[in-house]
């Protein structure tokens, strides 16, 4: 169908892309999958991914002569609860905790640090449980921009999750946290069972989304 040439629309169009940690070999570990440098990239390397990991259709860059007003930005884990660890333990929870505690995510327009915040800072607003996401499972829990972020036509974009501790070194307690309580509720003592892996043995399927939440301007077909 052809252009109305001169005329725009504008929707609300979330972006997002996913970084894919597959169920077999090879790369089927977190850390084989981010390997060397320690930083994941979101909307850099599009291809060969289905519907499920992105809807972008070239690698950092928006299609045609379109433009974005990203209003949010969201990063969702899928859930990896009582998954059993190599080693021997089980871990839930404990992954996303030290997921969003132990990296840093970076928005890039152009180039230009838009936003640099450790990735607590940006809850998913997804999930079938509390237990399951990152934050509450509302849309609207999320973090948003104060003044929207706008990325031109043809102009580059990506989102950055670092780890300065490195993946290796970031740890996952093996076992739940276990409370003992002796006498009244402010004597109550909590022991963390010892830690035995990394975030970079965290074994696949595993699917984290980086989600920019906005509005999109076209050109009318």
């Amino acid at each position: 169908m052809a252009r109305v040439a001169g005329v725009k629309e504008k929707l609300h169009m979330p972006l997002y892309d996913a970084l894919y940690v597959p169920e077999t070999a090879p790369g089927n570990t977190l850390g084989a999958v981010i390997g060397t440098g320690n930083i994941a990239r979101f909307f850099v390397d599009v291809q060969g991914k289905t519907k499920l990991e992105t809807n972008l259709q070239a690698s950092g860059v928006l299609p045609s002569q379109n433009s974005y007003e990203a209003r949010a930005l969201r990063v969702v884990a899928s859930p990896v609860r009582e998954r059993r660890l190599e080693e021997g333990g089980t871990f839930g929870v404990e992954f996303l905790e030290a997921l969003i505690y132990n990296s840093v995510t970076t928005l890039l327009v152009g180039e230009k640090v838009m936003i640099e915040m450790p990735t607590f800072w940006f809850p998913a607003g997804a999930g079938v449980s509390l237990a399951a996401g990152n934050g509450w499972p509302d849309p609207t829990a999320t973090f948003r921009f104060a003044e929207p972020v706008t990325i031109e036509p043809q102009q580059n974009f990506r989102v950055e999750m670092q780890f300065p501790l490195g993946v290796t070194n970031v740890k996952i307690p093996s076992g739940p946290v276990t409370t003992t309580t002796s006498g009244t509720p402010e004597t109550t003592t909590t022991t963390l069972a010892e830690a035995k892996a990394s975030l970079a043995d965290v074994p696949g399927p595993l699917r984290i989304w980086v989600i920019l939440d906005g509005y999109l301007t076209r050109d009318v077909q």
